[in-house]
């Protein structure tokens, strides 16, 4: 799969949407359908790794793609990048291991189909929210604060973006506050968008590292869905092309990318993703978050994870799925060629000769 590091993918509903098997868990919640690993090995023709790089997890192989889930019951990681799982892995009574069909559909297939995704158009416009403003300085920032640093790393973001052809919109442009609504109507207006928007994260002084959320996926059946519901897909994989190229600036893993149940996410009407940019609340991180050479890096990154982003999104986009790989096959035993009933007179004739000529000691 030679897309995978790119991005996403349609639904694939059509693909794994058929009655859930006898062996789905009977404890799990209504709705909630669960299906094998070996499935979703045998669906993508993953190979099982030599090894997997954590301890106790069970890795997959396809040429530049490695799979690999738990050790932790929410655990995935997709070529480096940590994915939380929406749904606990689980086994049936047969002792098979168990993935929850959203997590398939609304993570994995984005990510390692990005040509097979539903309704794909042409990326013309990135939102970029800088989050907090005027009073709500958001969390402080070495001798900043996150209102400020945001809205930096924004307007470096909006130049690499535009310098490749694509338009830009700030939410804000200067040191002002918007509430979520605002920001929502805002980005809304705006067609064949997608919606950025920027944070810091604050937790224990040795945490550091960027991170992407995405809103939760909501059920398609239900009453009264989120607006943000139907790109979820298109989410995965914004999220996942900015996850990678931000763990592969800042060479530190973060949190990965996660689903949260955010209201400012959820109103949108387009693809949209949370990006923490590291944590204030490590001194180291936070020195660098204020240095304006940093913050361009973060901008550069930033822009590469949304351009791998648009060209997979792009309607004509053709990425094909590769074939697997060729197993190793064991050597056989070298079998003799069948002789005759001749020859082997002829053989037993020679060793009886042998014997007979061989000196006496």
């Amino acid at each position: 799969m030679s897309c995978c590091v790119l991005v996403m993918l349609a639904t694939g509903v059509e693909l794994v949407e058929a009655d859930p098997p006898a062996w789905s868990p009977a404890e799990s919640p209504p709705r909630i359908f669960y299906q094998t690993v070996e499935e979703l090995r045998s669906f993508y023709k993953l190979a099982d790794a030599p090894r997997a790089a954590r301890k106790g997890a069970y890795a997959m192989v396809h040429e530049d793609a490695t799979v690999e889930l738990g050790p932790g019951v929410r655990e995935l990681r997709i070529n480096g990048v940590n994915i939380t799982l929406g749904r606990p892995l689980m086994r049936d009574s047969a002792g098979k291991l168990l993935i929850s069909r959203d997590d398939w559909v609304y993570w994995i297939d984005p990510i390692l189909r990005p040509t097979y995704i539903a309704n794909r158009t042409k990326l013309d416009t990135v939102v970029i929210d800088a989050s907090h403003g005027g009073h709500d300085t958001g969390t402080i920032c070495a001798a900043s604060r996150e209102s400020q640093v945001v809205l930096q790393v924004a307007q470096a973001l909006q130049k690499e973006l535009e310098t490749a052809g694509l338009r830009c919109l700030l939410t804000r442009t200067g040191d002002y506050f918007l509430s979520d609504r605002q920001r929502v109507e805002l980005a809304n207006a705006v067609p064949g968008a997608i919606f950025v928007s920027l944070h810091l994260n604050s937790s224990n002084a040795d945490v550091s590292g960027p991170s992407v959320y995405t809103i939760t996926p909501f059920p398609v059946d239900a009453a009264s869905p989120r607006p943000s519901s139907a790109f979820c897909c298109k989410s995965s994989a914004l999220a996942y092309a900015l996850q990678y190229t931000l763990s592969s600036e800042t060479h530190l893993p973060g949190n990965g990318c996660r689903h949260a149940q955010y209201s400012l996410l959820s109103s949108l009407t387009m693809p949209a993703v949370s990006v923490e940019l590291g944590y204030a609340s490590n001194p180291k991180e936070a020195a660098a978050l204020t240095s304006p050479d940093y913050q361009t890096r973060l901008a550069a990154a930033l822009a590469r994870g949304i351009l791998n982003y648009s060209r997979a999104a792009a309607p004509e986009a053709k990425i094909p799925v590769a074939t697997a790989p060729p197993q190793k096959v064991k050597s056989q035993p070298r079998k003799e060629p069948v002789k005759s009933s001749a020859d082997r007179q002829k053989k037993r004739d020679k060793d009886r000769s042998g014997r007979k000529n061989r000196p006496r000691r």
